[in-house]
């Protein structure tokens, strides 16, 4: 049976960065990524390849909707052609956790396929924001998970961060959750066999209200110009006063005169940093009533 481990979480809530961090930790077993990536180009599977890992990328759709079928037959691919010990999926920050539950609980996969750990990243800094925006939507992630880590908990207070806590346990009360300091060990301390499941149906998954979602689109971009850090951080200002739309999550690498630079945008925060990649300038931009053309005069 192949293990399959569940990253979840919505835009920009540190799911990539949980996946390297258990990928450092794996030494013998053979695992495959499996990237969902909203826009048409693929930015995340670049942030983790490392030697001998395979990442396989699902672009421009999400697995519970457009790209279903192909999901289910990658899937099939992936254990008969790769014979992994284990496959990460990083669905997109989009997609609904309880249909990918459903899919995973196919009778045609579930013969070598065995469910390892349920995992949702939550956005700290941001929580109360899109629980308010995003409704079911976002809980649905939440009310589904295993485990429940809290990111980004350093730049919050010890009262936000309790109302987060209290607000997680109130709707999943059966999550194991982890915040601040944690570290690798106390997270894979709450990977136990799931022999316990939400089951669902595919009228239940329809009855989710995501009108909410429906209008986050996505931009991708191959950006021309050489880009210092003053010019990306004055991009970020705009994108923060609105002047694209709705940003959520803009990431990618641009040109700079010596290097690349990679960069990571959600919600008005953003960091910005040397990349050692050798691959080509891209970047996606997500949110809602986007400005294309204002973007892609901006960054090309």
């Amino acid at each position: 049976m192949v293990k399959v481990d569940i990253v979840s979480g919505f835009l920009g809530a540190g799911k990539t960065t949980l996946i390297k961090k258990m990928l450092n930790s794996i030494k013998y077993e053979k695992v495959v990524v499996l990237e969902n990536e909203f826009g048409q180009i693929g930015i995340d599977g670049e942030l983790i390849k490392k030697d001998g890992l395979e990442v396989i990328e699902l672009q421009n759709g999400c697995i519970c909707c457009s790209i279903k079928l192909n999901f289910k037959n990658t899937i099939e691919e992936i254990v008969e052609k790769l014979n992994p010990d284990k496959v990460i999926i990083e669905p997109t920050g989009v997609g609904l956790l309880s249909e990918i539950l459903v899919i995973l609980n196919d009778k045609k996969l579930e013969k070598y396929l065995k469910l390892n750990s349920i995992i949702t990243v939550v956005d700290g800094a941001n929580y109360f924001d899109y629980i308010d925006n995003f409704g079911e939507f976002y809980e649905d992630q939440i009310k589904n998970a295993k485990t429940i880590i809290i990111s980004k908990s350093q730049l919050i207070d010890k009262r936000d961060l309790n109302n987060i806590i209290n607000s997680l346990k109130e709707i999943n009360d059966g999550a194991y959750i982890i915040y601040e300091n944690w570290d690798l060990k106390e997270f894979e301390n709450t990977i136990t066999n799931i022999n316990e499941l939400n089951h669902f149906s595919e009228e239940d998954i329809k009855s989710i209200q995501i009108k909410n979602i429906k209008d986050i689109s996505s931009i991708s971009l191959t950006p021309l110009k050489i880009y210092s850090i003053k010019d990306l951080e004055k991009i970020f200002k705009d994108l923060e006063r609105g002047c694209f739309g709705n940003i959520i999550r803009c990431k990618g690498f641009v040109n700079n005169e010596n290097n690349l630079l990679e960069f990571n945008y959600v919600n008005g925060k953003y960091n910005i940093e040397n990349s050692k990649l050798k691959i080509c300038p891209k970047l996606c931009i997500i949110g809602t009533s986007l400005k294309f053309e204002e973007l892609r005069k901006a960054f090309i």
